[in-house]
């Protein structure tokens, strides 16, 4: 950890970040993560002297970004844990997209593998197993997402297909790093199952968004256009969307 102290006479609070150096970066990238992580990539053989000027100049973004955090969280009543603060398994997992929040117990027996048990009239997950294991737990708690969002968010996606006219061949939901939906050339669509801790409002202009690519397969002022024919509020939702980062969970990345 290297700490960032403000220059003399300002009463700027120092903030904590690391460093990592990478072969890939071709510029220097500051990331928030959603535990309130604070980490700078630079490339190869970056001189290290610039580093703190560079993120002094960001501070008042970065803690705009940890505001936002800390107001999300405690919006959804959460101590930390169930945000994957330290990479802690949840003990409740709140699903923003369909309004619902699902408590996670935890049980250890004597089988070396991890099982999920789902009681849905009381909204309960149910690990047994050897739940020592952080690694199955997650791998458990993940594939039961992907199941949820097949479940909740193709049906959605054919809802809004049928809506605005825009047909597509088939649907899959997938647990991307990077995106949250794509669209290919025939029509086939992927869609991100860590969708459903969004907002609704921003889970509809994603799926909208890889509708519209059925007709238009590039981002041009055709595809834009519409957009905004489809989904008149996109331009402010995009704007969240550039932030919607802040919801992931330790866990489910």
């Amino acid at each position: 950890m290297l700490a960032l102290h403000p220059p003399t006479g300002q009463e700027e609070k120092a903030l904590n970040y690391t460093v990592r150096e990478s072969a890939r970066a071709r510029r220097v990238c500051l990331k928030v993560t959603c535990r309130g992580q604070v980490e700078v990539v630079v490339p190869h053989g970056f001189d290290a002297r610039r580093i703190p000027l560079l993120v002094r100049n960001k501070q008042a973004w970065i803690e705009a970004v940890l505001r936002r955090i800390t107001l999300r969280r405690n919006a959804m009543g959460s101590d930390g844990t169930h945000w994957g603060a330290n990479d802690a398994l949840p003990d409740m997992i709140t699903l923003p997209a369909i309004a619902e929040h699902w408590q996670v117990v935890y049980t250890t027996t004597d089988s070396p593998r991890v099982t999920l048990t789902i009681e849905g009239a009381h909204n309960r997950l149910t690990l047994r197993g050897n739940i020592n294991d952080t690694a199955l737990c997650k791998a458990a708690l993940r594939r039961w997402l992907v199941r949820k969002a097949q479940h909740h968010l193709i049906p959605w996606l054919e809802r809004l297909s049928n809506e605005k006219i825009l047909p597509f061949n088939q649907a899959q939901v997938r647990s991307q790093k990077t995106r949250w939906g794509s669209c290919s050339r025939q029509k086939n669509i992927n869609i991100n199952c860590k969708l459903l801790f969004l907002p609704a409002a921003l889970v509809e202009c994603v799926l909208v968004h890889e509708l519209c690519h059925t007709l238009h397969m590039d981002h041009s002022q055709k595809f834009w256009d519409l957009m905004k024919k489809m989904h008149p509020g996109y331009a402010a939702l995009d704007t969240q969307l550039r932030n919607s980062r802040d919801w992931m969970l330790g866990w489910a990345e």
